[in-house]
């Protein structure tokens, strides 16, 4: 079973790099700002898997949630921001 967590914590920190290439190569804000999003979740699921991985799961679902808060905050500032800013432009 742990073979199961650890190939899915990998498979999972793979699809955080392709995220990565979106946010830093993204021809536009909003595709940026998805990848963003995308790497977001991942980590959310990567945190638990790894939970599992260690036998500590309640701990990690503690980390998990504070970092959903913390994300969810950061989302919604990024996009406060450029809206913002594309109003300005106008």
């Amino acid at each position: 079973m742990d073979t199961l967590f650890l190939g899915t914590a990998i498979t999972l920190a793979t699809a955080m790099l392709l995220s990565l290439y979106r946010v830093l190569r993204g021809p536009t804000v909003f595709d940026r700002l998805t990848g963003l999003g995308l790497i977001g979740t991942k980590t959310v699921v990567l945190l638990v898997v790894l939970g599992f991985l260690t036998g500590r799961v309640s701990i990690f679902v503690d980390i998990t949630l504070s970092y959903t808060l913390i994300s969810l905050v950061g989302s919604l500032i990024l996009v406060k921001y450029f809206e913002q800013k594309a109003s300005e432009d106008l």
